[in-house]
C-alpha cells in the first residue's frame, strides 16, 4: 500500500497538463551545443525578454553528459534545478526527465 501511494505522489510531481511546459526556445539559438545534460543553476537576466507576459529571460547553467559546461537564456522559467534537459539542434530545450513515468500513466496498456 505504501508504494502505491509514494508512486502515486511521484506521478502527480511528474505529470505536465500542458505540453507547450515540456520544452522552452532558446532566446539566441546559434551560440549552444545540442545534447543532453542536467541543470546546475537558474539565474533571472533582468528586462531582457521578448514575450509580453514575461519580461525576463531565464539563463540555465547546464552540464553536458558530454562536452563540459554551456548555459542558455530561455524564455519561460519552467525549468528547475537538477532536471534533465536536452538541447536540439533547432533551439530547443526540451525536459526529459520524468517522461518514462508520464507517458506509462497517460497511455492505456
Amino acid at each position: 500500500m505504501r508504494r502505491a501511494l509514494a508512486l502515486l505522489l511521484l506521478a502527480g510531481c511528474t505529470y505536465v497538463s500542458d505540453p507547450a511546459q515540456n520544452e522552452s526556445q532558446i532566446a539566441a539559438p546559434g551560440n549552444f551545443r545540442a545534447g543532453s545534460g542536467t541543470i546546475q543553476s537558474i539565474a533571472v537576466v533582468p528586462n531582457k525578454g521578448t514575450k509580453s507576459k514575461e519580461p525576463h529571460l531565464y539563463r540555465l547553467a547546464i552540464h553536458m553528459d558530454v562536452g563540459g559546461y554551456q548555459t542558455v537564456d530561455v524564455e519561460d522559467n519552467t525549468f528547475f534545478e537538477g532536471e534533465a534537459v536536452n538541447l536540439t539542434n533547432d533551439g530547443r530545450v526540451e525536459r526529459v526527465s520524468g517522461t518514462e513515468l508520464q507517458d506509462w500513466f497517460r497511455t492505456p496498456r
